[in-house]
């Protein structure tokens, strides 16, 4: 079964601090059921300046497997924003809070639809980040951790922050920046030898490539001050001091292609998964898929990624 929804949205404080944010946004929820009662409800969070609908063939295979998907447009993305000025923009302040209480919105929807399901959150590349920085107040909500092209820490980010702070004075919070475009995803591509195409970092596929390319709700440029929310999530991502562990022993699956460039190779790798052991996580579990770019989920051996993420959630909540 498949269903598509087109829903008013109130995300709420994520950091339970009974503060509502004022940010009311149509959001894309799709949303596939198996056949009976689902083994579990997997939640999806895509990544930067993409949509939902990128995930339609992996939410179908791991429907087929008996697990409720649910997959929705972050704000600033997709449908969830009312005019196509508003990519990239997550509100004049607490932005990156909003985009994480859509993740807890989402995962508290799919717990009323499902209450005796276990949950498995998901996310691929920024929604990695919005996953960590969700895992550190809301673990006892998930029963285990997908993290696909999880982006590393980057030291940098204060100081981009900081910089961004200055051109936003002279830009203005919806303006936008090519020095950020460059220093956020601007070196992606050097990885790859005699690129054809600007995007070339994202798969070896270039039927992939040549689709997000021509898909308008992918690779828009946030604005200046939705940079700034992005980087402050990637500061608190890897601040061990506001993880609260109670679940020690919950299940984490870290996956990337090995020639992505977004984890930092296999050290950027290793420290995105022992930041997480810092902060009292044990049970992780890693994988490099060999001849993949960042998108392993849109490389044309994708159809083993999906059965893989099926199979890791098979033996941990099947």
């Amino acid at each position: 079964m498949y269903e598509f929804i087109l829903s008013e949205k109130r995300y709420n404080d994520f950091s339970n601090k009974g503060k509502v944010i004022n940010h009311m946004k149509e959001s894309a929820v799709s949303v596939f059921r198996p056949e009976g009662s689902p083994k579990a409800s997997v939640v999806i969070v895509h990544g930067m300046a993409e949509h939902h609908r990128r995930y339609d063939d992996l939410a179908k295979v791991l429907a087929q497997h008996g697990y409720a998907v649910y997959t929705y447009d972050l704000p600033g993305h997709g449908d969830a924003v009312d005019n196509d000025k508003d990519l990239g923009w997550f509100g004049k302040e607490n932005g990156w809070n909003t985009l994480c209480s859509s993740a807890v919105d989402m995962m508290a929807r799919a717990k009323k639809e499902n209450p005796e399901a276990p949950l498995v959150l998901m996310g691929h590349s920024m929604g990695t980040i919005i996953c960590r920085c969700v895992l550190q107040d809301h673990d006892k909500d998930i029963d285990a951790l997908i993290l696909s092209g999880a982006p590393n820490y980057q030291s940098a980010a204060g100081i981009g922050i900081n910089l961004a702070k200055v051109i936003r004075t002279f830009k203005g919070a919806h303006g936008y920046s090519r020095m950020l475009d460059g220093m956020v995803t601007g070196n992606f591509n050097k990885s790859v030898s005699n690129p054809r195409t600007p995007d070339d970092w994202l798969s070896f596929s270039t039927e992939n490539v040549d689709a997000y390319l021509a898909d308008k709700y992918c690779g828009f440029p946030f604005t200046i001050q939705g940079y700034i929310d992005e980087m402050t999530g990637v500061v608190q991502m890897h601040d061990v001091s506001r993880f609260h562990c109670t679940k020690p022993d919950l299940p984490i699956y870290f996956f990337a292609g090995e020639s992505d460039p977004c984890i930092g190779g296999q050290e950027g790798f290793q420290d995105s998964q022992d930041t997480l052991k810092k902060a009292g996580y044990r049970n992780i579990s890693a994988k490099l898929w060999p001849n993949m770019r960042h998108e392993t989920m849109h490389e044309k051996d994708r159809a083993a990624v999906y059965e893989d993420t099926a199979s890791w959630i098979d033996s941990q909540i099947g």
